[in-house]
């Protein structure tokens, strides 16, 4: 178990990795249209299409960032009132739904990528594929650690058991 708990970090620090390079190169970009286009007088095709990807990848992977890190809006001054059975329940409850969702998107997203594959973004002449691969990449690491955040709360002391630090 510790290994796994070693690999689901070492992710979590990789997709942050990729995440924060992500948006450094959406910055870079836009200040590179932003002097193409008004100093130089002379625009690129590009930057614009490859800061939109970039968007979408960096959206898709920080959100599994997000949850993992347990900063997606919760409620829980109502979780925190209930007794320990149902507060357990809830959390739960909740985790398994998320899951479900998760690989719903999952497979509906995969289905997607594979119908997107012959379309040619204009600007980059890349497959859509590999702007649409977000949604189910994204998802996996989603699922992933919700199915860590049940095992968690299903083995969590009462006193530990929260919305917040769970």
């Amino acid at each position: 178990m510790p290994n796994l708990v070693k690999s689901l970090d070492l992710s979590e620090r990789l997709l942050t990795v990729l995440c924060v390079t992500a948006f450094i190169a959406m910055f870079v970009l836009g200040i590179a249209t932003v002097v193409f286009r008004f100093i130089i007088e002379s625009s690129l095709a590009f930057p614009d299409e490859l800061i939109r990807y970039l968007f979408v990848w960096m959206i898709a992977l920080g959100s599994a960032v997000a949850f993992r890190r347990n900063m997606h809006a919760a409620i829980g001054v109502v979780i925190e009132r209930f007794p320990v059975g149902l507060k357990r329940t809830s959390l739960l409850f909740s985790a398994g739904c998320s899951l479900v969702f998760f690989v719903l998107v999952f497979w509906y997203g995969l289905h997607l990528m594979l119908r997107v594959r012959p379309q040619i973004s204009p600007a980059l002449e890349i497959s859509m594929a590999w702007v649409y691969a977000a949604i189910p990449v994204g998802m996996a690491f989603l699922a992933v650690y919700a199915v860590e955040l049940f095992v968690r709360q299903m083995h969590a002391p009462a006193d530990e058991l929260t919305a917040q630090s769970a």
